[in-house]
């Protein structure tokens, strides 16, 4: 307590003793209690005003002081050509453009900085759900050799069969031609629109980036698992390089049973057989639903039991004779390919990217997405795969 309230409080006492003595003057001791009650209370109020002010300080309502930074609302954040597209800025910035919604100054700046740099690329939160959506919707695209390197890209793959050669110490070495294969990868527009109502403007951007991640991946994915197969397909002349169509099929490199037969067990070992020991690590079998029911599941051991087992429950876990086995629309009914499909190639020359367009859907009120990547593949050796099939 403050040392003058102190003083105070102990005159006051003092006068109730001497109000109750004969002969005290009461007017004089009157006039005292008056200036002491008037003195507290500045005192008082005095304490509260500066308790008031400390308050105020301690909460930041106290004088400010211009330290000629500006305020944190007003401060720009920085942006770099190397990390712009891993910012939630410029992934937000990208979306919100896709919908058509008004972008804040910050996304505006960070749009500006990737169109700058990166041009109008996908952030890469969004482009990894368009290549986890491939990867997920597509059996093959997983296990091939993917790249992601702009323009045309040259590959040298050494065969496993013939790598190196054996030679006397400090003669020279003989360079074998046929100890490598080169391919050449150029690009062909793979493109998927996706139409959606004027609504799609009212979703949440992370609503919005999984439904059109998942369109476009899923779409983009079925054109590649049919491509690693078959080539470009029907509505293509141009288009990747796919392992039938491609490889020259002969006694080297494919067993085949009589037309009016069924597989057997034996062709299955014999195209096992003729694959080089190198690509066993990696081999899988990939056939259609109608050949492993028709097929494969009616062949069985000396025993009386099917070589193959299916497990509903573990469809993943399926196996003949210890290889994976998987299945493809995209496979002809009549044929399996057996190998390793990390021999298999493909580049994206230019990643998946997005656009919009609202004036194809100017009457019916939607609007179409874009998504859009130049891509080539192409088996790099031919040994590394086997064709089991029907003859014709």
């Amino acid at each position: 307590m403050n040392k003058r309230l102190q003083e105070i409080e102990t005159r006051l006492n003092q006068i109730k003793v001497e109000l109750e003595q004969d002969g005290a003057d009461v007017d004089a001791l009157e006039q005292e209690v008056k200036n002491l009650i008037e003195e507290r209370k500045q005192i008082l109020e005095r304490a509260e005003k500066r308790s008031k002010i400390i308050n105020d300080i301690t909460s930041g309502a106290g004088t400010v002081i211009n330290d000629f930074l500006p305020k944190p609302e007003e401060r720009k954040k920085e942006f770099t050509a190397d990390t712009i597209l891993d910012t939630p800025e410029y992934r937000s910035a990208y979306l919100k453009r896709l919908q058509g919604k008004e972008l804040n100054d910050v996304e505006k700046r960070a749009l500006t900085t990737a169109s700058n740099s990166a041009g109008d690329a996908v952030p890469t939160q969004t482009l990894n759900k368009i290549i986890d959506k491939m990867c997920q919707t597509s059996a093959l695209f997983p296990r091939i050799n993917v790249s992601y390197v702009p323009g045309n890209l040259s590959i040298v793959v050494a065969k496993a069969k013939k790598v190196a050669d054996w030679k006397t110490e400090g003669t020279d070495g003989t360079p074998y031609d046929n100890t490598v294969e080169s391919i050449q990868l150029t690009g062909y527009e793979l493109i998927k629109l996706v139409e959606m109502s004027a609504a799609a403007e009212a979703m949440t951007i992370d609503a919005f980036e999984q439904y059109i991640t998942s369109e476009i991946g899923r779409q983009m994915a079925i054109a590649v698992e049919n491509a690693i197969l078959n080539g470009p397909g029907e509505y293509s002349a141009e288009g990747p390089t796919g392992i039938l169509e491609s490889i020259d099929w002969d006694c080297n490199n494919c067993i085949t049973w009589a037309p009016n037969d069924t597989i057997r067990y034996d062709d299955l070992v014999d195209g096992l057989a003729l694959l080089p020991t190198p690509y066993h690590n990696n081999a899988i079998f990939v056939m259609s639903r109608k050949m492993l029911f028709s097929g494969i599941r009616k062949i069985k051991a000396q025993d009386g039991h099917p070589i193959f087992t299916y497990n509903p429950q573990d469809r993943a876990a399926m196996t003949i004779l210890g290889y994976p086995v998987i299945l493809d629309d995209y496979m002809p009914e009549d044929t399996i390919l057996l190998g390793d499909f990390s021999y298999y190639y493909m580049n994206f020359a230019k990643a998946p990217t997005i656009d919009v367009s609202r004036e194809a859907g100017f009457k019916s009120g939607k609007v179409t997405y874009r998504g859009l990547a130049v891509v080539d593949g192409k088996p790099a050796l031919a040994e590394a795969f086997v064709k089991i099939s029907k003859d014709f």
